[in-house]
């Protein structure tokens, strides 16, 4: 994604409209170095403070109290524009927002878009699309939440708040937001994913999910409506234990005419007999008892196979006999051993043939039951004795508790149909998901590869680590060094080497990105004085840098100088970077590809000391 920062822009608050403006140059690594407490941190946070922060880090003595505008002028994709917000007033951030589509920077701003069409144009720059969300979530990202812009400029920073952390590489890892944020959306800013095949995954998911709650509501549904089924074969019989319907009806044919009698008030009178009830009795007892003989009959023949084993086993020795000339034999050896060989060929054959005796007693045990459940089926809709109502009072009663039962019922049943999921598995079948596990692995190992070359660029400055193998954590998402030939991992120990791990990821990533033509993240980096592990808290001079330390902040401008060397010559492709510093500016002397931006020195700022001084 092409992205350079043309101008960062302070409208100050004054009658005289004052305008500070900082310029960068594309295909640089444009330095900013001077004194502390100079603004240049600062930078950082109104450009994070103009991509919609909601909240911000903008120091308030004498920056923001003398700003009214913050703004950028960028060219994103070969288009040009301007973003600026209203300063913040103190703690709280603004809601205004100016743009200019064609890059216009106003003498004096004034709110003309709202944050969420910002918003919207942006994306379509950074090529969020409107599907492009969270696929699962977290205690603070909702799942199939959308992405944002914002997630993706976590690959464009090294603040001086992380550049010497030997555990934490990315910015924001204290916000759950982005700490959740940043491995939703690592595979997509690198390469590995593609929106499109997070959409057809959460698509597939999303559909295996309606899949699984409809095969739990058709069971629930086939369960309660066996369940009503019951209910409604209870309040038959006991309609016709009274004679209100016919005893030998169906069930759909004994509710309706329930229903009639119901309607009718007094139907006429059906005489109970209790004969087809005592036949299904006289049934089940019968296929019960052939149930039990069958089973028997089972057991039997299974001991009866058993026994024929045994026997082939007692009779094996014959076999040896026959075949050694050792044994004596007499002449009733051969009788005898012929009679045995006669017997175990007989038990062979009967072992050896399959007879369906076992699968047609099993189906015939089946069938059996399979009678038995509907003979109790149907006995469940007969009357189980003989009843009268003692008056006309006690009759109505009881058609008027079997309505409200009917009513209560039938619809229930009749509205559990069990709904058609064959729909539903063609389209999941049909959407084909890429398995990005290959892809990854890839990936990993490319940029390995990347970041070896780097170290060797800077082999001095990393002394005894210098031979070590780069080793990505794509866990932790972080750089460890593995000593040579052994799977060990080394703690680096000093914060010099771990400045040189951020940049060896970071540029390693970014390099990867390039290569793999990433839609989504800026070809940008900005880095907060990367000679931090060399100054502590700056209590020591300029002057009193050691050399060796010298060398080794050199080292790591050689290396910002290599790399964008090289992905404008060879990966033809452009590429800005933003560095903020305290070291002189003979420190640049040589490189081809850096360019010093400002000096903060001797009341230059920020916001400078003479218009500091002109308002006093």
């Amino acid at each position: 994604m092409k992205y350079c920062i043309n101008k960062i822009i302070l409208w100050m608050d004054d009658e005289d409209k004052y305008r500070r403006e900082l310029k960068f140059e594309e295909n640089k690594v444009n330095v900013i170095t001077g004194e502390s407490n100079t603004g240049k941190t600062a930078i950082l946070h109104i450009i994070d403070y103009c991509y919609f922060a909601s909240r911000h880090k903008i120091a308030e003595s004498k920056i923001n109290e003398n700003v009214s505008w913050y703004g950028i002028n960028l060219k994103i994709n070969d288009k040009c524009f301007t973003i600026a917000r209203k300063a913040p007033d103190k703690n709280s951030v603004s809601s205004q927002y100016y743009f200019s589509s064609t890059g216009v920077i106003p003498e004096s701003p004034s709110d003309n878009m709202t944050e969420s069409s910002l918003k919207e144009i942006l994306e379509t720059e950074f090529n969020i699309s409107k599907d492009a969300i969270i696929p699962f979530g977290g205690k603070s990202l909702k799942a199939n939440s959308k992405i944002s812009l914002r997630y993706f400029l976590l690959f464009t920073t090294i603040s001086g708040d992380i550049i010497q952390h030997s555990e934490v590489f990315f910015d924001k890892q204290n916000e759950n937001r982005y700490r959740e944020a940043l491995p939703r959306v690592f595979d997509l800013a690198v390469g590995i994913e593609t929106i499109e095949n997070i959409i057809k995954r959460e698509k597939k998911l999303s559909l295996q999910a309606k899949l699984d709650r409809i095969g739990k509501k058709n069971a629930l549904a086939s369960e309660k409506k066996s369940e009503f089924q019951d209910e409604l074969e209870i309040i038959c019989s006991e309609a016709k234990e009274y004679g209100l319907i016919k005893e030998n009806e169906e069930i759909v044919a004994s509710i309706e005419s329930l229903k009639s009698a119901i309607e009718s008030g007094i139907g006429n009178s059906f005489e109970v007999q209790k004969s087809r009830l005592d036949e299904i009795t006289s049934e089940k007892s019968f296929l019960e008892r052939r149930i039990k003989n069958l089973t028997r009959f089972q057991s039997a023949y299974s001991k009866y196979k058993s026994s024929l084993n045994v026997i082939e086993d007692s009779l094996k020795p014959v076999e040896y006999w026959v075949g050694n000339d050792e044994i004596v034999k007499t002449s009733i050896f051969e009788k005898l051993v012929s009679s045995l060989e006669e017997d175990l060929q007989r038990v062979r054959e009967l072992n050896s043939k399959k007879t369906p005796i076992d699968g047609k007693t099993s189906d015939e045990i089946a069938a059996c039951r399979l009678q038995i459940d509907g003979l109790e089926k149907e006995e469940k809709s007969l009357p189980k004795s003989i009843k009268s109502f003692k008056d006309d009072r006690e009759k109505y009663i009881f058609l008027g508790e079997t309505k409200t039962k009917l009513d209560l019922y039938q619809p229930l049943v009749e509205r559990r149909e069990i709904e058609s999921t064959i729909e539903i598995e063609e389209q999941i079948e049909a959407i084909q998901v890429v398995d990005t596990t290959e892809n990854r692995d890839l990936c990993i190992k490319v940029l390995e590869e990347i970041i070896q070359s780097y170290m060797a660029i800077v082999k001095p400055s990393l002394e005894n680590y210098g031979d070590y193998q780069a080793v990505f954590n794509y866990k932790d998402k972080k750089i460890d060094f593995r000593k040579p030939k052994t799977t060990h991992i080394e703690a680096a120990g000093s914060s010099s080497n771990d400045m040189f791990k951020h940049l060896f990821m970071f540029l390693g990533l970014h390099e990867l990105m390039l290569s793999k033509n990433s839609k989504h993240v800026p070809s940008f980096l900005i880095i907060d004085q990367l000679s931090r592990p060399y100054y502590g808290e700056e209590k020591h001079t300029v002057d009193r840098l050691q050399h060796s330390d010298k060398a080794k902040v050199i080292d790591a401008f050689k290396l910002l100088d290599t790399f964008l060397g090289y992905v404008l010559k060879e990966q033809k492709v452009p590429f800005q970077i933003i560095v903020f510093e305290h070291v002189p500016t003979e420190y640049f002397d040589g490189f081809d590809n850096i360019h010093i931006v400002e000096e903060f020195r001797h009341g230059n700022a920020l916001v400078p000391q003479d218009y500091l001084d002109r308002l006093n």
